[in-house]
């Protein structure tokens, strides 16, 4: 029995790395990291092994995530980067003033790196950390500037061979394929909340728990635009492999709005109360479900006939259990009957698109290794100046909120350079570089990373200081070492606690192998961490917060403007309506915007009439969700030609349109200044497709939400 755990365990392990290729990573940062230093302690050239060791680890932080183009551009940015970071804190450090200024536009401008998101988040690093090192150590003449810059320059070129190797074995496709069985896996993850769903009084956490899932599942489709942005109908005839993908990560999409649908059904649906012999058939059709997409997900990541064979199975198995609960004898309220006529009929529109998902990925065909797929003449436009000025352009493309992130981070590094500085505190580095690892857009993420950072880092302050006390080992070190480079990736995104911890014992072995144990050198980094978590924190608090009682209702605003636009665009347009999954994408977008930022309000003090705000945000969702229901029924009609509504429809259809424009006039209250351009229902307005009984359901549902935000609308005025 033992033993099968184990194994269970490691291929969790393993299925978890194909997903998200943790230690992959780590191993990469581990090599870049660790090889300096076995060749300087090999040839007496440690110190100039530490350097270039900090720069590659530096560098490694950089996550591969994108196509084989995208890494090697990001890496060569990071490296140019890093050298002139050293550079600029190496002259620098000699004088207090001019490097504390300096530090400024390097916070400034690490930060907005930060902001991007994944896509650049790992190129802050390179700039913040070999500054504020090469500051703390500064060259002395221009010889030694040379010799530095040389050593770093070999450490920026190091990770990026280390990264090319590494990537050009890779199937060229998996990174995008990585990215849809994310999505799918997200599915499946939805489909096990809604199965658990459950309306009875008390257990609304349940409810809440689907919503989670739901914004989950936007996240993963969002984070694969990110990398992946082009859609179906851009991509070129040739390049069928990536066509294909595109339609499935389409397809995926159109699942989780199936799923959502069930959830919404579920609500009607007194699960408790069900016969045990219905409730099991619904319990296996709802796990049979959250296999399909989870055994789809694996199949996507490692295309083995076996996988599919076994999401062959859950799909017969789904259509199985959908004929038993058609046949099985239903409850008498018409309510409840209607709801699980719903949910079957939502599996059976999955259900085809999960067939469609695997004639997707049969027709997708082989994945070519990447360097039997890019040639060396279009991997030589990697640098192209319209790719340079496309980075540019979303590096300063600055908005409010980023600017004052940006600015508040480069004032608090700026402060905490100053101090250390000058009071000459001995490694004092470590104030500025816990400040810039803390420092987060939001005050109550802050406070949470502060806290980790200091728990981490007290315990790696303890552990890397017993190993400086015993005799000195270098080479287990240096395995030690290995090891901290691996484990403080696998962690980062798993608990940050641990991950500091590795980090912090990362850098005391890196930076202080050759010395002895110190008792006040250990106190010092103790206090230069509190005290740069502490400043993040404060600075949070005071140098110009972002506090979500006054962003939330702007976000509040974007997410009802989007779900107009969604409306009137998609039901007014013939062009809408065959695009409407465009908006869709910007609805749900913007209301997990929204859902982030009242949590994070609910966080904050002095808050108020949250009831109200949490009101308005469910009926908003609710909405993005029936227009959705609207579409996907539409899609199922197949209908190429325009039909347009009958009278009695079109009255209806214009009543939601007056009420949505009534709840808009409100968001001037909401963000002092919002104005629209209103569409006023009137004979001209007409809607380009005839609406069906569930289209008609969803319709009525969407009027009874705008009624409902108008009166908690008005209470707020």
């Amino acid at each position: 029995m033992a033993y099968l755990e184990s194994y269970k365990r490691l291929n969790q392990l393993l299925q978890n790395e194909s997903f998200e290729p943790m230690f992959s990573w780590g191993i990469r940062m581990a090599l870049s990291g660790t090889l300096p230093i076995l060749w300087g302690l090999a040839t007496g050239r440690f110190e100039d092994a530490v350097w270039v060791a900090l720069t590659a680890e530096a560098i490694s932080w950089v996550e591969l995530k994108g196509s084989f183009t995208w890494r090697l551009r990001t890496l060569v940015i990071g490296s140019v980067l890093a050298v002139l970071a050293a550079i600029l804190g190496s002259v620098t450090g000699g004088n207090l003033w001019v490097g504390c200024v300096v530090m400024f536009g390097v916070g400034f401008v690490s930060t907005l790196l930060k902001n991007i998101g994944d896509r650049a988040s790992g190129l802050a690093i390179c700039v913040y950390l070999l500054y504020i090192i090469c500051n703390a150590f500064p060259v002395s003449d221009l010889h030694e500037l040379k010799l530095r810059t040389e050593l770093i320059a070999v450490g920026a070129a190091w990770p990026l061979v280390v990264g090319v190797v590494a990537s050009a074995f890779m199937p060229a496709q998996e990174p995008f394929r990585r990215h849809i069985a994310l999505i799918w896996r997200s599915i499946a993850n939805l489909a096990d909340a809604v199965s658990k769903s459950d309306n009875r009084v008390g257990y609304t956490h349940k409810l809440a728990d689907v919503y989670v899932k739901e914004t989950e599942v936007r996240t993963a489709i969002n984070n694969s635009y990110e990398f992946f942005s082009s859609m179906a109908h851009q991509v070129s005839g040739k390049d069928n492999s990536r066509y294909q993908l595109t339609m499935l990560r389409r397809l995926a999409g159109l699942v989780a709005v199936n799923v959502i649908a069930m959830g919404d059904e579920m609500e009607h649906i007194a699960v408790h109360a069900l016969e045990k012999d219905l409730r099991v058939k619904a319990a296996a059709l709802f796990g049979a479900l959250r296999e399909a997409a989870n055994r789809l997900s694996v199949y996507v990541i490692g295309l083995n006939p076996e996988e599919k064979l076994l999401v062959r199975s859950q799909i017969n198995r789904l259509q199985k259990l959908t004929v038993l609960i058609r046949a099985h004898q239903l409850p008498n309220d018409a309510r409840q009957v209607a709801a699980i006529n719903r949910i079957l009929q939502l599996t059976e529109r999955t259900i085809r698109l999960l067939e469609n998902a695997i004639l997707r990925i049969e027709a997708m065909g082989g994945d070519k290794p990447v360097f039997r797929s890019y040639s060396l003449i279009k991997t030589s436009f990697v640098l192209k100046p319209k790719y340079l000025l496309r980075n540019i352009y979303v590096l300063f493309n600055i908005n409010t909120l980023t600017f004052r992130y940006a600015m508040r981070s480069a004032i608090a590094a700026t402060v905490a350079m100053f101090v250390y500085k000058w009071f000459g505190i001995d490694h004092g580095f470590w104030i500025t570089f816990s400040l810039m690892i803390v420092i987060q857009p939001y005050f109550g993420a802050t406070l949470k990373k502060a806290i980790d950072r200091i728990v981490g880092t007290l315990l790696g302050i303890l552990a890397g200081s017993f190993l400086l006390y015993i005799p000195q080992v270098a080479y287990l070190n240096a395995v030690i070492l290995f090891l901290t480079f691996v484990l403080m990736v696998y962690y980062v995104k798993r608990n940050y606690a641990v991950s500091a911890f590795f980090i912090t014992l990362n850098l005391m072995l890196l930076l202080n192998m050759e010395e002895v144990f110190s008792m006040n050198l250990m106190a010092t980094r103790v206090a230069c961490t509190i005290g740069g978590s502490a400043l993040a924190i404060v600075s949070g608090w005071l140098v110009l917060p972002t506090w979500d009682k006054k962003w939330l209702p702007k976000h509040l605003v974007n997410a009802i403007a989007a779900n107009y636009e969604y409306l009137t665009k998609s039901m007014f347009t013939a062009e809408g309506q065959v695009n409407w999954t465009r908006y869709k994408r910007t609805a749900e977008s913007d209301n997990s915007n929204v859902f982030d930022s009242f949590n994070r309000y609910m966080q904050e003090p002095g808050r108020d009439k949250s009831d109200a705000w949490h009101g308005l945000i469910t009926c908003n969702v609710r909405i993005t969700r029936n227009l959705n229901n609207i579409y996907m029924e539409q899609d199922e009609k197949k209908i190429t030609d325009i039909q347009y509504a009958p009278p009695h429809q079109q009255q209806k259809i214009n009543e939601c349109l007056r009420l949505f424009n009534v709840v808009m006039g409100y968001m001037g209250n909401l963000q002092q200044g919002y104005t629209v351009q209103l569409l006023q229902p009137n004979a001209t307005t007409q809607t380009y497709f005839v609406l069906n009984d569930a289209q008609l359901l969803s319709l009525e549902k969407i009027i009874l939400e705008l009624k409902t935000m108008q009166v908690d609308l008005e209470e707020m005025k």
